[in-house]
C-alpha cells in the first residue's frame, strides 16, 4: 500500500515503501551520511539503485524517509550505446523485483545501526546481490566513519524489530 504526503513540490515515501534513486544530484541528511556507501562488486549502472533500496530499508530502523523534489539541475547527457546499457542494468531487470521482497520481510537482529547495515549486506552477500568484497569494504566504510567522529542515529523501537 502506497501513501505518499505532498509537500509543496516533495513527494515524501512512506517508510514501507522502497523506490529506486540514483546517485545523480542526489542529497542526503546527515542522519543519512552512513547510506552513501556504493557497492562495488555490481555493474556503475546497477549500484546506486541497490544502495537506494537497502538504504530505505535501514532508514526505516531510524526514523529517516526519502523525498523526491523537482529537479534543481539539468543534465545534457553524452552519447550512449542504448545496448550496452541495457546489458549493464540486467540485473535491475532481473534482480529487483526478489531483492526488494527480500528487503521488504527482512529484520536486524543487531542492536546500532553500524552493526544492522553490517549484517544486512552479509546478508544481500549471502544472497547473490552483492560480493564479499562489497562485506569487506562496507567493514571499512563503518570504520572510517566512527574514525571521523561521525555518529550514526540510534534505531527507534517499532515493534518490528527482534
Amino acid at each position: 500500500h502506497l501513501i505518499l504526503t505532498r509537500k509543496k513540490e516533495w513527494i515524501v515515501l512512506a517508510n514501507n515503501f522502497l523506490a529506486p534513486y540514483n546517485a545523480q544530484a542526489t542529497v542526503v541528511s546527515g542522519a543519512a551520511l552512513w547510506s552513501l556507501f556504493l557497492p562495488m562488486t555490481v555493474h556503475s549502472r546497477v549500484t546506486d539503485i541497490w544502495r537506494s533500496y537497502y538504504a530505505q530499508r535501514l532508514m526505516k530502523d531510524i526514523g529517516v524517509r526519502v523525498a523526491f523534489a523537482p529537479p534543481h539541475v539539468r543534465q545534457d547527457r553524452n552519447a550512449h550505446n542504448l545496448l550496452g546499457d541495457l546489458k549493464a542494468e540486467d540485473a535491475l531487470y532481473h534482480q529487483a523485483s526478489s531483492l526488494c521482497r527480500f528487503l521488504s520481510s527482512w529484520s536486524g537482529s543487531t542492536g546500532s545501526l553500524p552493526g544492522r547495515f553490517e549484517e544486512l549486506i552479509v546478508n544481500l552477500y549471502e544472497r547473490g546481490f552483492l560480493e564479499i568484497e562489497d562485506v569487506y569494504m562496507v567493514q571499512k566504510w563503518i570504520a572510517a566513519l566512527l574514525r571521523a567522529g561521525y555518529e550514526f542515529p540510534t534505531l527507534i523501537d517499532d515493534g518490528t524489530h527482534v
